[in-house]
């Protein structure tokens, strides 16, 4: 195979994969994270919320299965984007935080906005179990209810 047609074949492979779910992007604070989660909700952007997970991470959320790594969860926030989840709203978080640990609750309210449909208003309540690494500090668990 010519050697300039292999390394546009793998820049394309490259380019369409998706890199920057597998990347993290640890943050300086574990209350930092929610902003960027609020951020990427108003964006519909997938990556730059699965980026805040540690690459096992779990996902607990009532009555559905554990999604378990960064790429699951990821895929989760494409469907949850889809079914029209648009915004997100989060009540002042409360953080426990050790050297290398760190948990946090809070209260929040989405709006899905269904293509065809009315926008329904959903609360409900979140536990964040946060791990610090070299870089900073990823979600590592995660736990959700509705509160209503």
């Amino acid at each position: 195979m010519n050697r300039h047609l292999l390394v546009a074949l793998m820049s394309l492979i490259l380019l369409s994969s998706p890199l920057s779910a597998q990347e993290a992007t640890p943050q300086p604070n574990p209350r930092d994270a929610v902003g960027v989660m609020i951020a990427a909700v108003a964006s519909r952007d997938a990556n730059a919320i699965a980026a805040l997970y540690a690459p096992d991470a779990i996902v607990l959320g009532a009555s559905r299965p554990v999604v378990a790594g960064r790429e699951a969860i990821r895929e989760s926030w494409i469907q949850s984007f889809a079914a029209g989840y648009s915004v997100l709203e989060v009540g002042r978080p409360r953080t426990e935080r050790g050297a290398d640990r760190a948990l946090m609750v809070f209260l929040w309210q989405a709006t899905i906005q269904p293509a065809q449909g009315e926008a329904q208003q959903v609360v409900g309540r979140t536990m964040l179990y946060f791990t610090l690494g070299a870089d900073g500090w990823l979600i590592s668990a995660d736990m959700w209810q509705p509160a209503g």
